[in-house]
């Protein structure tokens, strides 16, 4: 990450010389470890039965939420509740699941849902269909400014396409994260006229993620959220139905092709991006759902920035309310109680909004502090917050993100995904270095966190965007800070176990307060608001039109 340009001795001066006067003097308050306790201990409690979206224990954490922005004083602006309340579709499957049969000259054959192929309820309609040709895309990716076009001599039009998962090892690994997601994927099939999509594993994403753990989640409902028309946010035009294929399967669609499946992985290993060409069969796929609409809130509460030429300018500080609720079919706790995840933003971000009040000193840009929800069903919340904001769309300079920040040691640094995209990088090294402490790298970049959590809902929208999590440097040198995070992820992430228990360091959480406090107020107090970094990336590919 170009972040750690910035760590070392000419930090401090590069950043005196961009800030202004009012970002470098402001004083630091202290952070009230007990407020947070008090806050995470109540919204990972067994009552709020895991803030599954939608649920009466979502419910009362966002009726919770209100109450604590009511109590400090921000101001409601979107009805007198402080929330915005938000439509969300809810598919399952309905009489007839998902059915795939392979029609080729010697017959046809039919696949079996949760063995051979897996597929999701659809949320456009009740009754989904398509029957066509089939043509394999390599990776399905078309990426002109890395001269990658899979689509190029290919004819997809009314046609399903088959796509490998994954990407080319040459895109950078969060250029390569966007390419390879099925939303871009799916987007970029139908653009090219196909009106069905089928993702084949690699032997590599096999090895990441098995065919069978996914398998195991096909009755899991399916959510997007609703525009005021009914029809589905993220419904992608033209894309009928999609679909994915365990290996044997896959394997069977080149039997006749000009090359087969193995042959195709071979060159890969060899260094070979993998090229398109036509299969020899046709797939019928079906699939019907059942529908029903839930209604589950953002919380917004807003601080008015004092200055008159910059409180019409708004960041957004945000953190993931809603959890994944109780765990089916197993004896005792089954509560998914997600104190890291993500009561412990919640609090953190609560914290900070008393920090602003307790200072007695407005920040000279508007705040909005928001509680999305949806997050863990596909960061719905916050893609309809952003696409649907309280104020106008391009008031929105900046978001800074909290969710599921570790609060396990004592630590020295943190970590801000994005911090390389944008000026906010520089910025969240100053403020770090302010409190104390340092901005690292990220130190799982295979992870592509960037584009995993509820700041990227607002990149998609053109706005510079950080997402904060602890460093791996605890202040006690005998603790393994990498050694805890990971346990933590390998142990509790998910399960029952994520607890408001002795897992939750109150000292890191004032830490994680205060830094955050400090990042926040350097980016409202700013002369300039924040701008991507020149030629970035997402910067250019989703710049706000001027």
């Amino acid at each position: 990450m170009k972040i750690t340009s910035l760590i070392g001795g000419g930090l401090v001066t590069a950043a005196l010389a961009a800030c202004s006067a009012s970002q470098l003097f402001f004083p630091l308050p202290s952070a009230d470890s007990d407020n947070i306790q008090e806050h995470l201990e109540y919204l990972a409690s067994d009552a709020l039965a895991g803030r599954k979206t939608g649920s009466a224990g979502y419910r009362l954490a966002a009726d919770y939420v209100a109450e604590q922005f009511a109590a400090l004083g921000l101001e409601s602006i979107s009805g007198a509740d402080y929330l915005q309340p938000v439509s969300f579709r809810e598919a399952s499957w309905g009489e007839r699941p998902a059915t795939f049969e392979l029609r080729g000259r010697d017959g046809d054959i039919t696949f079996e849902l949760g063995k051979d192929f897996i597929a999701a309820p659809p949320t456009t309609s009740e009754q989904a269909a398509v029957s066509a040709g089939l043509v394999f895309v390599g990776y399905g990716i078309d990426a002109p400014a890395y001269r990658l076009d899979d689509y190029a001599g290919l004819d997809v039009k009314g046609k399903i396409v088959v796509a490998l998962q994954g990407r080319p090892a040459r895109l950078p690994s969060e250029v390569g994260a966007h390419y390879a997601s099925g939303r871009t994927k799916r987007s970029t099939a139908a653009r090219h006229g196909a009106i069905g999509f089928i993702a084949l594993n690699t032997p590599e994403s096999e090895a990441r993620r098995p065919f069978a753990r996914s398998a195991a989640h096909l009755q899991d409902p399916r959510f997007d959220w609703l525009r005021a028309d009914n029809t589905s946010g993220n419904a992608i035009p033209g894309m009928r139905m999609s679909a994915r294929l365990d290996m044997p399967a896959a394997k069977q669609l080149f039997v006749g092709a000009p090359r087969s499946l193995d042959t195709v992985f071979l060159e890969m290993r060899n260094g070979v991006t993998p090229k398109g060409f036509p299969l020899p069969y046709s797939a019928s796929l079906t699939s019907s759902a059942r529908h029903q609409t839930i209604i589950s809130p953002n919380v917004v509460g807003l601080l008015p920035g004092s200055d008159p030429k910059l409180k019409d300018e708004y960041v957004v500080f945000s953190a993931h309310l809603d959890h994944i609720g109780r765990e089916k079919g197993k004896d005792g706790d089954r509560i998914n109680n997600g104190a890291q995840d993500n009561a412990a933003g919640i609090a953190v971000m609560l914290e900070v909004a008393r920090l602003f009040k307790a200072s007695g000193r407005a920040p000279r840009r508007s705040i909005l502090f928001v509680a999305v929800t949806a997050e863990e069903e596909g960061l719905l919340g916050s893609d309809y917050f952003a696409q649907h904001p309280p104020v106008p769309p391009r008031s929105i300079v900046a978001n800074i993100n909290l969710d599921m920040p570790m609060l396990l040691y004592p630590f020295r640094d943190v970590i801000a995904f994005g911090a390389e995209h944008s000026s906010l990088g520089k910025t969240a090294a100053h403020a770090a270095d302010r409190v104390g402490l340092k901005l690292s790298p990220d130190p799982m970049p295979e992870q592509v966190i960037f584009v995993r959590s509820d700041h990227y809902s607002f990149v998609r929208q053109g706005i510079p965007a950080i997402y904060l999590i602890t460093g791996r440097e605890a202040l006690d040198r005998d603790i393994d800070g990498t050694a805890a995070q990971v346990e933590f992820l390998k142990s509790r992430y998910h399960r029952p176990g994520d607890e408001a228990d002795s897992q939750v360091n109150y000292v890191a959480a004032r830490q994680f307060a205060e830094v955050n406090y400090a990042i926040a107020r350097e980016v409202t107090d700013g002369d300039k608001k924040p701008r991507w970094n020149r030629g970035d990336f997402f910067g250019e590919l989703y710049a706000r039109p001027r």
